[in-house]
């Protein structure tokens, strides 16, 4: 059998094959080339003659956890805007989508973690664009949850109970007094 050789410029066309398909395909593995297609959000649109956020159609609304999901992972303060001011809330989720081009449960988390505390959460944004890791707001830690019943099913309400009692006390019993002698 006769063997072929190949010429010089075959084998370094060979090579150069090679190394490309390999440099491609471990970039896309460690997410440095990103195709434009693979990851299509559906994000939504500002409406300038209306002034507000509107979603896209392919964004079906909903949200990953309730108002009380809001409240177990985040406090009080997401859970109240969700209540009584829901169209300002959905307007935030909807702007941040855009923005941060996200989707709906990370916009969802992260505006929760703004309105529970602003300046922590504007800290930790700064972080993760000087290469800290990216905080997940829409988990849930059972701890955390645990720690906010207690609170809002216990202390709360004690607290509450004794600033009443003492206010009826002063009004209803009031005792000796600095200004009773004026």
């Amino acid at each position: 059998m006769k063997k072929a050789r190949m010429s010089l410029s075959q084998r370094l066309a060979i090579v150069l094959l090679v190394l490309t398909a390999l440099l491609t395909s471990s970039a896309y593995a460690f997410g440095l080339g990103k195709s434009k297609t693979a990851n299509k959000l559906p994000l939504p649109t500002f409406n300038k003659e209306t002034n507000r956020w509107e979603k896209s159609p392919l964004d079906d609304g909903k949200y990953p956890y309730d108002a009380i999901g809001s409240a177990l992972r985040h406090g009080p303060s997401p859970f109240f805007t969700r209540v009584f001011n829901g169209d300002e809330y959905e307007q935030g989720v909807l702007k941040y989508m855009a923005t941060a081009k996200v989707d709906r449960a990370e916009a969802t988390g992260n505006i929760d973690a703004k309105l529970n505390n602003p300046i922590d959460w504007a800290y930790q944004k700064m972080e993760e664009k000087n290469g800290k890791p990216k905080v997940d707001y829409t988990k849930l830690d059972k701890k955390q949850a645990a720690l906010t019943a207690v609170w809002a099913l216990g202390i709360t309400p004690l607290a509450i109970n004794v600033i009443v009692n003492t206010a009826d006390q002063f009004v209803n019993n009031p005792g000796p007094s600095v200004i009773k002698g004026l």
